[in-house]
């Protein structure tokens, strides 16, 4: 307010100097125009504003992988893409864009779904080494790999998983090649210093015997002091993945809650989306913070019958966080969220934003029915599905 007074008195004097010159000049003389001497300063730097979209698990299982083939050019084995291609312009909209990599990606030639069986009971499930390529093609710019399926095939699995995404500039965050590598990084995002980390509440085949190379969050210790280190690093928006371990709830247990309540009363980050229990969750925010319980299956070979508990329709069903992040004159930041209801039609495997689709009265209706199904299960979870 002060500086706007002083710059308001500044043009009024300016003004009256230039009318004196003015009345004292003959008539008949011209007077230059006095060059401004005041210049226009914005005292209000303007906001900066960043969108972030984040989907569930990606689940490499069979009728996917068949779904994938079979629109393969000759001489692939898979082209993924075509199954997301109906949410590719919400992805590739957001200035970060986030997968959650369930299960560990093979080495190029490798075996792709079923892998064998952990010595825990648990199947091993491996993806392609095609995927990557194909997700950045629907516009993904990072994912986490933290999960129980993250050490499904061992250190080799860490290593070619991360090896694929790098070779097509996904960046990642969850599981390491070197202890270097777990360090919390800062990524620029539309000019904002943003944080992603991600976390595992268990493993399938038992954690590695380095810790660095799959994080854990069996407590709240290493969350926080993930946060806090990338806080340190200069990061302003700090996002956290988990991935637990109690799968078809239709809220989070109790020992969850109690992990996120520690998380946000310590650490304070500012959005943490939950993947694990295969069915999507409420939203709510705890102790400020925005959190997305579970945010379900993005795409996966489930809510067919034969599966046992993975037979329920409800599996077929996910959300897409989408929030954008606001800065605020006293340099905290706001986050708006809406929610983005994802479909996963069965046969086709297809993943399609249900609301939006269900708008378009051309669908077939076969279509329409699963995708009104979807919404019917998950409005009564989620309010204000988009």
């Amino acid at each position: 307010m002060l500086a706007t007074r002083v710059v308001a008195a500044a043009v009024v004097a300016c003004s009256v100097v230039a009318s004196a010159a003015t009345a004292a000049a003959p008539t008949d003389s011209f007077v230059a125009p006095a060059s401004p001497s005041v210049v226009a300063v914005r005292l209000d730097p303007p906001m900066r504003s960043f969108t972030v979209v984040a989907v569930g698990d990606f689940l490499s299982e069979s009728s996917v992988n068949v779904a994938a083939a079979g629109f393969a050019s000759p001489g692939a084995r898979f082209d993924y893409e075509p199954l997301l291609r109906p949410i590719e312009s919400i992805v590739q909209s957001a200035d970060l864009a986030i997968c959650h990599m369930e299960t560990p990606i093979g080495a190029p030639g490798a075996v792709v779904g079923l892998a064998g069986k952990s010595s825990y009971g648990p199947n091993l499930i491996a993806a392609a080494a095609e995927l990557p390529g194909d997700l950045v093609r629907v516009g993904f710019d990072r994912c986490s790999t933290a999960s129980n399926h993250s050490y499904d095939l061992g250190v080799d699995g860490i290593r070619t998983t991360l090896d694929a995404f790098d070779a097509v500039g996904i960046s990642h965050t969850g599981t390491a090649r070197s202890p270097s590598e777990a360090v919390p990084k800062v990524l620029d995002v539309n000019g904002v210093r943003v944080a992603h980390v991600a976390f595992a509440r268990n493993s399938n085949t038992g954690f590695p015997s380095d810790w660095w190379r799959l994080r854990q969050a069996v407590t709240a210790a290493s969350v926080v002091d993930d946060v806090a280190a990338a806080r340190a690093a200069g990061a302003e928006i700090v996002i956290v993945s988990v991935h637990v371990y109690v799968e078809m709830q239709s809220g989070p247990t109790a020992d969850d809650r109690s992990l996120i309540e520690q998380i946000t009363g310590q650490a304070h980050p500012d959005l943490i989306v939950i993947h694990g229990p295969h069915v999507v969750q409420p939203v709510e925010r705890v102790n400020g913070t925005l959190v997305y319980w579970s945010l379900g299956n993005f795409i996966s070979g489930m809510g067919v019958p034969g599966r046992n508990k993975y037979s329920e329709p409800r599996t077929l069903d996910g959300l897409m966080a989408t929030v954008r992040f606001t800065e605020q004159a006293d340099g905290s930041w706001t986050t708006e969220p809406w929610t983005v209801l994802l479909c996963n039609v069965v046969g086709s495997r297809l993943v399609y934003p249900g609301v939006s689709t269900l708008a378009d009265p051309t669908i077939p209706v076969s279509l329409r029915s699963q995708l009104e199904a979807c919404v019917a299960r998950s409005s009564g979870v989620v309010s204000n599905l988009k």
